[in-house]
């Protein structure tokens, strides 16, 4: 078999098992199942790796193929979905979701079919303006899920152009580089199945990046602030634009901040909204996020324990004592708003641990951020590093959270985050009990060898890097001496005829 017909049947194999996830989705089957047939589709997948690539035009085929059977498919593996309808609803009520949760009595009259499966309905909306306008837009022409999944498919699908070109620019097969997007069965099932706003934020990033790449630094800088008004995502790549333009860098970075405004201005009874209880507490599916939490809830108990699990700064009592009850109290989401509480000064280790270890992942972000820019590296090997590291050092991963990496991956010929994109799909294994009995319980085997082996391959990837630059550093500065047999050649042209 040709290397051209092995990469058509890898992307026929993988569209189909990618068919057959959707059919078990329509089945009713269990969520571990739709999961399992997923995973599947890697193996197909993985053969896109190294076969011929096959043609532009063959790729979106198979993947809009498989993508609007994913589409009419019920998402089973998140609920997302039915908060987006919401917010759009309430946005085109002329209300604010910043302000109303779902469960809030004032939104009664708002409620549909939809509304029982949204998730933390008693939350109000996390999501950022650009997000909001696009809920309320899809939403405007068709209340329905169906649209919303098409919507991100389609954002999905037209990021793979995209990434071709950008593939261009970093010395990769374009045509690899398109397959190895369009047909991840992580990306197509986030987006056509899970319907997620990340597909939009993947846009967006790859048009930065492209834009970052060809010097144009303006449309750069407009593209981070349309992932910073999706997801904030654009906030925490956009300084990379730095060494291209300080201007646009610094007009990004404002403009993309005042997202965070209507966020940071929503708050329920206890002063934290939707946001702020999403960066104070949820987490789930993390990796060396949890080892910093344990390790600083642990020195602290250490240092400042006056009971199992439970320590008291008195040095901060004045100070603890005038943040009770505001969004800056420590304690503030982690426990139930008509819990009485006792002295000021103690906490629950656990709490400590986790806003620490949270502080901490944030200016390592900052740090590795810099140094990026001092390095010198391109936007798209800065940008990949810099996502790289935020995914695997956040508090809660979700799969849909690799649409942000994927394109860029892809546009390098592809790697750690590929295989990323794979082993993440352990996230979804609580959802059986979920469904069956409320009860979620994370494998923790399989969580450390998703996280473990992104972190093995990722360091391999960057030792390899540093060996050929070695390489070729060492080679330049030996002097090299001509081969016997280019000195016979010499000799034959130098000596007498």
């Amino acid at each position: 078999m040709s290397q051209a017909r092995g990469a058509t049947l890898s992307a026929g194999l993988t569209a189909i098992t990618l068919v057959i996830a959707a059919t078990l989705a329509v089945s009713g089957a269990m969520p571990s199942r739709v999961a399992i047939a997923l995973s599947l589709a890697f193996v197909p997948y993985g053969a896109l790796l190294v076969a011929r690539p096959i043609p532009l035009r063959a790729t979106l085929v198979f993947a809009a193929v498989a993508g609007a059977t994913l589409v009419l498919a019920p998402s089973v593996l998140s609920d997302d979905l039915y908060r987006y309808l919401w917010d759009g609803r309430v946005l085109r009520a002329g209300l604010d979701p910043y302000a109303l949760a779902p469960a809030d009595p004032a939104l009664a009259a708002l409620r549909d079919e939809w509304w029982p499966h949204i998730n933390h309905p008693r939350i109000p909306t996390i999501y950022p303006p650009l997000a909001q306008a696009l809920f309320g837009a899809v939403g405007a022409v068709w209340h329905h899920p169906v649209a919303l999944k098409a919507v991100a498919l389609v954002a999905h699908l037209g990021t793979v152009p995209v990434v071709a070109r950008l593939a261009s620019h970093a010395g990769v097969d374009p045509r690899r580089a398109a397959a190895l997007l369009a047909l991840n069965p992580l990306a197509l099932s986030e987006s056509a199945l899970g319907g997620h706003v990340d597909a939009f934020v993947a846009l967006f990033v790859a048009l930065a990046v492209l834009a970052g790449a060809s010097g144009k630094a303006g449309r750069a800088a407009a593209a981070f602030v349309a992932a910073a008004g999706v997801k904030l995502v654009g906030l925490l790549v956009a300084p990379l634009l730095w060494r291209t333009s300080r201007a646009a860098t610094v007009l990004a970075i404002v403009i993309a901040a005042l997202c965070l405004v209507p966020l940071l201005g929503a708050g329920d009874e206890r002063a934290v909204g939707g946001f702020g209880q999403y960066a104070r507490r949820w987490g789930g599916n993390a990796g060396a996020f949890v080892l910093a939490e344990t390790a600083i809830a642990a020195a602290v108990e250490h240092t400042h324990g006056i009971a199992p699990g439970r320590v008291r700064f008195e040095g901060l009592r004045e100070r603890l004592t005038r943040w009770q009850g505001t969004a800056l109290d420590p304690m503030a989401s982690f426990q139930r708003e008509k819990k009485e509480r006792g002295d000021p000064a103690e906490l629950e280790a656990s709490v400590v641990g986790s806003l620490g270890a949270r502080a901490l992942v944030a200016l390592l972000l900052f740090l590795v951020a810099f140094r990026l820019v001092r390095r010198g590296r391109s936007l798209l090997d800065s940008s990949r590093a810099l996502l790289m590291l935020t995914l695997l050092l956040l508090p809660q991963l979700h799969p849909w959270y690799l649409l942000w990496l994927l394109p860029l991956e892809a546009a390098l010929g592809g790697g750690a985050g590929l295989v990323f994109s794979a082993v993440v799909l352990v996230a979804y294994t609580p959802l059986d009990g979920w469904i069956a009995g409320r009860s979620w319980a994370e494998s923790a085997p399989g969580v450390g060898f998703e996280h473990g082996l992104v972190w093995a391959l990722w360091l391999a990837e960057g030792l390899r890097s540093w060996w050929v630059k070695r390489s070729e550093v060492e080679a330049l500065a030996t002097p090299q001496a001509p081969t016997r047999a280019k000195v016979g050649a010499v000799s034959r042209v130098q000596g007498p005829v």
